[in-house]
C-alpha cells in the first residue's frame, strides 16, 4: 500500500527494489527530518540519501513534482503550499513533498525556508513542540522574511 501512495507503477517496476525498501520501509526517518532536525544539523550524507529516495519515487496527486525535483525551487515552494491543509501533515505524501522542500531551503532558497517555517508552524496543531525547529529556518531579519513570503507566494502562483 505505501508503495502505491508514494510511487508510480512505472517507477516501482524499473526503480531497483532494494532502493524503494532501503530509502521508504527501512529508513522513515530520512522523510521525517524536516520535522525532526534543526537546519543546521542535517548532514551532506542524508541530504544525499534523501535526494536519492526523492529522485526514484513519485507521490500521486502532487503537482510540479518534476519540477522540483530537477531543481526548481518555485515548484517546489507551490507543491508546499498546494499540499499545506491539516488533513494531509501526517501522511507519506507531506513528508516527500515537504523533504523536497528542505532540500531547496538547504541549497539557499529564502522562499523554501519560509515555506518550511510556515508549514512547521501548522504541526503545532498535533501537539508538537515545533519552536525550535522554526528558528531554526526562519531568518531572524523581518523585512527578509517578508521578502520570502512574498516571494513563495509568487512563485507558488507561477
Amino acid at each position: 500500500m505505501t508503495a502505491a501512495i508514494l510511487a508510480h507503477p512505472a517507477r516501482i517496476r524499473s526503480a531497483p527494489a532494494v532502493a524503494l525498501d532501503a530509502g521508504i520501509r527501512d529508513e522513515p526517518a530520512l522523510l521525517l527530518l524536516w520535522r525532526s532536525v534543526p537546519a543546521g544539523a542535517i548532514s551532506d550524507r542524508d541530504q544525499a540519501e534523501l535526494r536519492a529516495v526523492l529522485s526514484i519515487v513519485t507521490p500521486l496527486r502532487v503537482e510540479h513534482w518534476r519540477e522540483a525535483r530537477a531543481g526548481d525551487p518555485a515548484a517546489a515552494v507551490a507543491m508546499a503550499l498546494k499540499l499545506s491543509g491539516l488533513s494531509v501533515l501526517d501522511t507519506p505524501r507531506h513528508d516527500l513533498v515537504m523533504s523536497a522542500v528542505m532540500l531547496h531551503a538547504l541549497a539557499g532558497s529564502d522562499a523554501a525556508r519560509t515555506t518550511l517555517a510556515f508549514v512547521l508552524q501548522r504541526r503545532r496543531y498535533l501537539d508538537e513542540d515545533v519552536e525550535p525547529l522554526i528558528a531554526s529556518w526562519r531568518r531572524s531579519d523581518r523585512a527578509a522574511i517578508r521578502r520570502a513570503s512574498l516571494q513563495a507566494l509568487m512563485e507558488a502562483l507561477s
